[in-house]
């Protein structure tokens, strides 16, 4: 029989690689400091234990071993792109409805509401977003929903400046607790594989 012993490191997670080396115990002699072996062995997409490198016992100090999650990379837009979400866009009538609307392409131009999206970054959190769990998002959209309905159980609507705060209130915590909601669902449909 032979005897092995097991190390996991962070290179070989990257790559999948699994490397066995096998001492014989009945033809070598006990195990020496030169007579080590290794075997190295690692699942792809799962949990990768590593050393922490800056560890030091003290008080409160969890361990020496890290566990961390592998990533994906998700590309939004080669994910649309696969998803033929311009062509669903473009057949379902939604640019003809948001023409009639009064929303055109020269409109949107004079409003600078492209500049304006640029300004506030909204394309870098569209990123961050879709580089998170999709049922993270949906999660988020918890605090919004019991502030509607705190917002409308709590402030009172005696006369008018009260009722628009009342509803005012409710409708925004209203509106972002469907955004999130909605948004983290949608994310998590783009980032499934088919």
């Amino acid at each position: 029989m032979a005897s092995t012993t097991t190390t996991t490191t962070r290179a070989a997670a990257a790559g999948g690689v699994t490397a066995r080396t096998m001492r014989p115990s009945r033809l070598l002699p006990a195990r020496t400091a030169s007579s080590t072996t290794r075997v190295v062995t690692c699942m792809v997409g799962r949990k990768v234990i590593t050393n922490d490198k800056d560890w030091a016992k003290g008080l409160g100090s969890v361990g020496i071993f890290l566990e961390e999650k592998e990533t994906k990379s998700y590309n939004l837009i080669e994910r649309l792109a696969k998803r033929k979400v311009l062509s669903s866009v473009e057949q379902s009538g939604l640019l003809s409805a948001a023409e009639k609307a009064g929303l055109t392409l020269s409109k949107v131009e004079s409003l600078k509401l492209l500049s304006t999206a640029e300004k506030l970054g909204v394309l870098s959190l569209l990123e961050s977003a879709f580089a998170k769990d999709g049922a993270t998002i949906t999660s988020y959209s918890i605090p919004f929903f019991l502030g509607a309905l705190g917002a409308l159980v709590l402030i009172p609507n005696d006369n008018a400046a009260l009722t628009f705060v009342h509803y005012g209130t409710t409708g925004v915590f209203l509106v972002l607790f469907t955004t999130l909601f909605a948004g983290g669902f949608v994310i998590k449909g783009l980032q499934e594989d088919d």
